[in-house]
Protein backbone atom coordinates (compact mmCIF):
# COMPACT_ATOMS: atom_id res chain seq x y z
CA UNK A 1 0.00 0.00 0.00
CA UNK A 2 1.60 3.34 -1.03
CA UNK A 3 2.72 5.75 2.03
CA UNK A 4 0.11 8.62 0.99
CA UNK A 5 -2.79 6.11 0.62
CA UNK A 6 -1.55 4.88 4.49
CA UNK A 7 -1.22 8.39 5.89
CA UNK A 8 -4.77 8.86 4.13
CA UNK A 9 -6.20 6.18 5.89
CA UNK A 10 -4.28 7.30 9.26
CA UNK A 11 -5.85 11.17 8.46
CA UNK A 12 -9.30 9.65 8.02
CA UNK A 13 -9.75 7.44 11.20
CA UNK A 14 -8.33 10.21 12.93
CA UNK A 15 -10.82 12.65 12.39
CA UNK A 16 -13.71 9.82 12.56
CA UNK A 17 -12.34 9.63 16.14
CA UNK A 18 -12.62 13.50 16.66
CA UNK A 19 -16.32 13.53 14.88
CA UNK A 20 -18.21 10.22 16.05
CA UNK A 21 -16.19 8.93 18.99
CA UNK A 22 -15.05 11.73 21.05
CA UNK A 23 -15.81 15.13 22.67
CA UNK A 24 -12.27 16.72 21.95
CA UNK A 25 -12.87 18.80 24.78
CA UNK A 26 -12.92 16.43 26.86
CA UNK A 27 -9.72 14.85 25.67
CA UNK A 28 -8.08 18.33 26.31
CA UNK A 29 -9.18 18.56 29.80
CA UNK A 30 -7.75 14.96 30.77
CA UNK A 31 -4.30 16.13 28.96
CA UNK A 32 -4.77 18.78 31.19
CA UNK A 33 -4.79 17.02 34.44
CA UNK A 34 -1.37 15.20 33.48
CA UNK A 35 0.75 15.35 36.61
CA UNK A 36 4.19 16.55 36.34
CA UNK A 37 5.20 13.93 38.11
CA UNK A 38 3.75 10.92 35.90
CA UNK A 39 5.46 12.62 32.72
CA UNK A 40 8.86 12.53 33.87
CA UNK A 41 8.20 8.96 35.17
CA UNK A 42 6.44 7.69 32.10
CA UNK A 43 9.61 9.43 30.32
CA UNK A 44 12.18 6.78 32.12
CA UNK A 45 9.63 4.16 31.58
CA UNK A 46 10.20 4.28 27.66
CA UNK A 47 14.02 5.05 27.62
CA UNK A 48 14.28 1.90 29.93
CA UNK A 49 12.24 -0.10 27.63
CA UNK A 50 14.69 1.15 24.30
CA UNK A 51 17.34 0.52 26.18
CA UNK A 52 15.95 -3.33 26.47
CA UNK A 53 14.91 -3.36 23.37
CA UNK A 54 18.80 -2.23 22.06
CA UNK A 55 19.97 -4.51 24.45
CA UNK A 56 18.47 -7.77 22.74
CA UNK A 57 19.23 -6.30 19.42
CA UNK A 58 23.13 -6.04 21.00
CA UNK A 59 22.73 -9.95 21.96
CA UNK A 60 22.14 -10.67 18.26
CA UNK A 61 24.78 -8.63 16.55
CA UNK A 62 27.18 -10.00 19.39
CA UNK A 63 26.09 -13.96 18.26
CA UNK A 64 27.30 -12.77 14.41
CA UNK A 65 30.69 -11.89 15.92
CA UNK A 66 30.03 -7.44 16.58
CA UNK A 67 30.35 -5.94 19.48
CA UNK A 68 27.83 -3.26 19.91
CA UNK A 69 28.07 -0.69 22.66
CA UNK A 70 24.93 -0.24 24.31
CA UNK A 71 25.13 3.76 24.79
CA UNK A 72 25.77 3.62 20.78
CA UNK A 73 23.15 1.50 20.12
CA UNK A 74 20.62 3.28 21.93
CA UNK A 75 21.44 6.59 20.31
CA UNK A 76 21.06 4.63 16.60
CA UNK A 77 18.08 2.79 18.04
CA UNK A 78 16.09 5.73 18.94
CA UNK A 79 17.59 8.23 16.08
CA UNK A 80 16.48 5.95 13.66
CA UNK A 81 12.75 6.15 14.89
CA UNK A 82 12.62 10.20 15.03
CA UNK A 83 14.43 9.70 11.27
CA UNK A 84 11.68 7.40 10.30
CA UNK A 85 8.90 10.00 11.00
CA UNK A 86 10.50 12.75 9.43
CA UNK A 87 11.59 10.65 6.31
CA UNK A 88 8.65 8.36 5.79
CA UNK A 89 8.90 8.51 2.09
CA UNK A 90 12.51 7.64 1.43
CA UNK A 91 13.32 5.08 4.17
CA UNK A 92 11.89 3.57 7.00
CA UNK A 93 13.04 3.41 10.75
CA UNK A 94 14.90 -0.52 10.16
CA UNK A 95 16.25 0.68 7.11
CA UNK A 96 17.79 3.89 8.91
CA UNK A 97 19.10 1.81 11.75
CA UNK A 98 20.66 -1.01 9.62
CA UNK A 99 22.31 2.58 7.61
CA UNK A 100 23.58 3.78 10.59
CA UNK A 101 25.09 0.60 11.83
CA UNK A 102 27.06 -0.34 8.55
CA UNK A 103 28.16 2.94 8.29
CA UNK A 104 30.49 2.13 11.68
CA UNK A 105 31.85 -1.19 9.80
CA UNK A 106 29.48 -4.11 10.64
CA UNK A 107 28.81 -6.06 7.57
CA UNK A 108 25.25 -5.05 5.80
CA UNK A 109 24.22 -8.81 5.69
CA UNK A 110 24.65 -9.50 9.18
CA UNK A 111 23.02 -6.00 9.91
CA UNK A 112 20.04 -7.23 7.84
CA UNK A 113 19.87 -10.52 9.61
CA UNK A 114 19.95 -9.60 13.22
CA UNK A 115 16.97 -6.76 11.96
CA UNK A 116 14.86 -9.68 10.24
CA UNK A 117 15.40 -12.33 13.31
CA UNK A 118 14.66 -9.11 16.10
CA UNK A 119 11.48 -9.05 14.11
CA UNK A 120 10.23 -12.49 13.32
CA UNK A 121 10.67 -13.58 16.60
CA UNK A 122 9.40 -9.78 18.23
CA UNK A 123 6.19 -11.14 15.37
CA UNK A 124 5.65 -14.66 16.59
CA UNK A 125 5.93 -13.49 20.64
CA UNK A 126 3.34 -10.55 20.03
CA UNK A 127 1.18 -12.55 18.30
CA UNK A 128 1.27 -14.98 21.03
CA UNK A 129 1.33 -12.19 23.70
CA UNK A 130 -1.78 -11.38 21.90
CA UNK A 131 -4.10 -14.38 22.19
CA UNK A 132 -2.72 -14.52 25.97
CA UNK A 133 -4.48 -10.85 26.04
CA UNK A 134 -7.67 -12.39 24.52
CA UNK A 135 -7.87 -14.60 27.55
CA UNK A 136 -6.93 -12.09 30.13
CA UNK A 137 -10.22 -10.10 28.25
CA UNK A 138 -12.41 -13.04 28.32
CA UNK A 139 -11.82 -13.75 31.79
CA UNK A 140 -12.46 -10.55 33.46
CA UNK A 141 -15.50 -10.13 31.28
CA UNK A 142 -14.58 -7.45 28.71
CA UNK A 143 -15.08 -9.78 25.51
CA UNK A 144 -17.86 -12.44 26.01
CA UNK A 145 -18.04 -15.74 24.32
CA UNK A 146 -18.59 -14.34 20.37
CA UNK A 147 -14.73 -13.48 20.28
CA UNK A 148 -13.92 -17.09 20.65
CA UNK A 149 -13.82 -17.85 17.29
CA UNK A 150 -10.96 -15.14 16.88
CA UNK A 151 -9.10 -16.73 19.62
CA UNK A 152 -9.30 -20.14 17.99
CA UNK A 153 -7.93 -18.38 14.34
CA UNK A 154 -5.50 -16.75 16.47
CA UNK A 155 -4.05 -20.16 17.46
CA UNK A 156 -4.12 -21.11 13.95
CA UNK A 157 -2.33 -18.50 12.73
CA UNK A 158 0.39 -18.64 15.26
CA UNK A 159 0.74 -22.46 14.36
CA UNK A 160 1.05 -21.40 11.25
CA UNK A 161 3.79 -18.66 11.81
CA UNK A 162 5.99 -21.06 13.99
CA UNK A 163 5.99 -23.33 11.51
CA UNK A 164 6.74 -21.16 9.01
CA UNK A 165 9.32 -19.73 11.37
CA UNK A 166 11.23 -23.24 11.79
CA UNK A 167 11.16 -24.32 8.01
CA UNK A 168 13.01 -21.22 7.63
CA UNK A 169 15.32 -22.42 9.84
CA UNK A 170 16.04 -25.60 8.26
CA UNK A 171 19.14 -25.69 5.79
CA UNK A 172 18.56 -28.51 4.49
CA UNK A 173 14.67 -27.61 3.58
CA UNK A 174 16.22 -24.23 1.85
CA UNK A 175 18.83 -25.63 0.26
CA UNK A 176 16.36 -28.06 -1.51
CA UNK A 177 13.78 -25.34 -2.74
CA UNK A 178 17.33 -23.59 -3.89
CA UNK A 179 18.06 -26.66 -6.05
CA UNK A 180 14.06 -26.92 -7.71
CA UNK A 181 14.46 -22.95 -9.19
CA UNK A 182 15.77 -22.27 -12.65
CA UNK A 183 19.34 -22.10 -13.14
CA UNK A 184 19.16 -18.90 -14.68
CA UNK A 185 17.27 -17.59 -11.33
CA UNK A 186 19.86 -19.52 -9.42
CA UNK A 187 22.80 -18.20 -10.72
CA UNK A 188 21.54 -14.46 -10.88
CA UNK A 189 23.46 -11.76 -8.67
CA UNK A 190 19.89 -11.24 -6.31
CA UNK A 191 20.07 -15.30 -5.76
CA UNK A 192 23.56 -14.49 -4.67
CA UNK A 193 22.66 -12.04 -2.25
CA UNK A 194 19.90 -13.92 -0.96
CA UNK A 195 22.37 -17.21 -0.12
CA UNK A 196 24.43 -14.78 1.51
CA UNK A 197 22.10 -13.66 3.57
CA UNK A 198 20.45 -17.36 3.98
CA UNK A 199 23.95 -18.58 5.17
CA UNK A 200 23.73 -15.73 7.83
CA UNK A 201 20.17 -15.93 8.56
CA UNK A 202 21.04 -19.57 9.52
CA UNK A 203 23.80 -19.03 11.47
CA UNK A 204 22.11 -16.72 13.80
CA UNK A 205 19.67 -19.49 14.13
CA UNK A 206 21.83 -21.81 15.06
CA UNK A 207 23.29 -19.60 18.44
CA UNK A 208 20.39 -21.36 20.39
CA UNK A 209 21.49 -20.11 23.71
CA UNK A 210 20.94 -16.04 22.23
CA UNK A 211 17.75 -17.27 20.51
CA UNK A 212 16.44 -18.23 24.06
CA UNK A 213 17.77 -15.57 25.66
CA UNK A 214 16.43 -12.57 23.37
CA UNK A 215 13.56 -14.74 23.44
CA UNK A 216 12.76 -14.59 26.86
CA UNK A 217 13.94 -10.76 27.03
CA UNK A 218 11.27 -10.08 24.23
CA UNK A 219 8.67 -11.46 26.14
CA UNK A 220 9.56 -9.43 29.28
CA UNK A 221 10.02 -6.53 27.68
CA UNK A 222 6.75 -6.72 25.70
CA UNK A 223 5.14 -7.45 29.14
CA UNK A 224 6.95 -4.64 30.54
CA UNK A 225 5.38 -2.35 27.57
CA UNK A 226 2.07 -2.27 29.71
CA UNK A 227 3.52 -0.20 32.85
CA UNK A 228 4.10 2.98 30.09
CA UNK A 229 0.16 2.92 29.14
CA UNK A 230 -0.11 2.68 33.20
CA UNK A 231 1.95 5.50 33.71
CA UNK A 232 -0.02 7.25 31.51
CA UNK A 233 -3.10 6.60 33.10
CA UNK A 234 -2.38 7.40 36.71
CA UNK A 235 -0.95 10.43 35.76
CA UNK A 236 -4.37 11.53 33.77
CA UNK A 237 -6.07 9.74 36.68
CA UNK A 238 -8.08 6.95 34.25
CA UNK A 239 -9.27 4.14 36.35
CA UNK A 240 -7.31 1.56 34.48
CA UNK A 241 -5.26 -1.28 36.29
CA UNK A 242 -1.72 -3.24 34.58
CA UNK A 243 -4.25 -6.54 34.42
CA UNK A 244 -6.87 -4.75 31.93
CA UNK A 245 -4.02 -2.63 30.49
CA UNK A 246 -2.03 -6.00 29.71
CA UNK A 247 -5.01 -7.34 27.78
CA UNK A 248 -5.84 -4.53 26.24
CA UNK A 249 -2.37 -2.97 24.99
CA UNK A 250 -0.67 -6.39 23.20
CA UNK A 251 -3.81 -6.70 21.05
CA UNK A 252 -3.73 -2.77 20.38
CA UNK A 253 -0.30 -2.82 19.23
CA UNK A 254 -0.23 -6.24 17.21
CA UNK A 255 -3.73 -4.84 14.89
CA UNK A 256 -2.18 -1.85 14.85
CA UNK A 257 1.19 -3.51 13.15
CA UNK A 258 -1.03 -4.10 10.09
CA UNK A 259 0.33 -2.49 7.42
CA UNK A 260 -2.98 -0.02 6.72
CA UNK A 261 -2.16 3.23 8.61
CA UNK A 262 0.67 4.84 8.64
CA UNK A 263 2.79 4.21 11.80
CA UNK A 264 -0.40 2.39 13.06
CA UNK A 265 -1.71 6.35 13.57
CA UNK A 266 -5.51 6.00 14.18
CA UNK A 267 -5.89 2.12 13.71
CA UNK A 268 -4.44 1.63 17.24
CA UNK A 269 -6.12 4.37 18.76
CA UNK A 270 -9.45 2.83 17.19
CA UNK A 271 -8.51 -0.82 18.69
CA UNK A 272 -7.42 0.99 22.05
CA UNK A 273 -10.53 2.87 22.43
CA UNK A 274 -12.77 0.25 21.78
CA UNK A 275 -11.59 -2.38 23.89
CA UNK A 276 -11.12 0.39 26.83
CA UNK A 277 -14.69 1.12 26.19
CA UNK A 278 -16.00 -2.48 26.77
CA UNK A 279 -13.92 -2.63 29.67
CA UNK A 280 -15.64 0.98 30.94
CA UNK A 281 -13.32 3.19 30.63
CA UNK A 282 -14.29 6.70 28.84
CA UNK A 283 -13.38 6.87 24.94
CA UNK A 284 -11.76 10.33 25.85
CA UNK A 285 -9.53 8.73 28.55
CA UNK A 286 -8.40 6.09 26.22
CA UNK A 287 -7.70 8.75 23.70
CA UNK A 288 -5.88 10.79 26.27
CA UNK A 289 -3.74 7.66 27.20
CA UNK A 290 -3.14 7.07 23.61
CA UNK A 291 -2.19 10.67 22.63
CA UNK A 292 0.04 11.27 25.46
CA UNK A 293 1.64 7.70 24.66
CA UNK A 294 2.93 9.12 21.07
CA UNK A 295 4.22 12.44 22.46
CA UNK A 296 6.23 11.13 25.31
CA UNK A 297 7.76 8.31 23.51
CA UNK A 298 8.69 11.15 20.94
CA UNK A 299 10.40 13.19 23.88
CA UNK A 300 12.12 10.48 25.23
CA UNK A 301 14.00 9.50 21.84
CA UNK A 302 14.67 13.53 20.70
CA UNK A 303 17.98 13.37 23.86
CA UNK A 304 19.41 9.91 21.82
CA UNK A 305 18.61 11.17 18.16
CA UNK A 306 20.11 15.18 19.41
CA UNK A 307 23.12 13.02 20.51
CA UNK A 308 23.48 11.05 17.21
CA UNK A 309 22.79 14.02 15.48
CA UNK A 310 26.06 15.77 17.14
CA UNK A 311 28.02 12.58 17.11
CA UNK A 312 27.75 12.11 13.57
CA UNK A 313 28.07 15.33 11.89
CA UNK A 314 24.64 16.52 12.20
CA UNK A 315 21.83 16.28 9.34
CA UNK A 316 24.34 16.36 6.47
CA UNK A 317 25.11 12.96 7.49
CA UNK A 318 21.25 11.00 7.71
CA UNK A 319 21.62 12.58 4.18
CA UNK A 320 24.30 10.99 2.60
CA UNK A 321 22.92 7.67 4.57
CA UNK A 322 19.64 8.37 2.85
CA UNK A 323 21.50 8.77 -0.34
CA UNK A 324 24.15 5.86 -0.08
CA UNK A 325 23.31 2.32 -1.18
CA UNK A 326 21.66 -0.07 1.94
CA UNK A 327 25.31 -1.18 2.70
CA UNK A 328 28.04 0.95 3.00
CA UNK A 329 31.48 0.45 2.11
CA UNK A 330 31.09 -1.56 -0.86
CA UNK A 331 28.94 -4.33 0.92
CA UNK A 332 25.26 -5.46 -0.57
CA UNK A 333 22.88 -6.96 1.68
Amino acid sequence: MKLALRIGISLVLIVLLFAYVVDAGEVVRTLQRFHPTYIVLALAVATFDRILMTYKWALLLKAQGHDLPLFRGVMIYCSSMVWGLALPATVGADAIRALMLTRRGISGTDVVTSIVVERMLGFVLALALGLVSLLILRSIDVLDARYDQVLYVGIALLAGTIALALASMNERLVAFLMTRLPRRLRESKIMHQLQRFTSAYHALGNARRTIVLFSGLTVAEQVFAVVFPWTLALGLGVPADLLLLLGVLPLSILISRLPISFDGLGVFEAVFIGLMLLAGIPAESALAIAISGRVLQLLAFLPWWLAQVVSTGGVKSLQRLEQSPLAAKGQDF
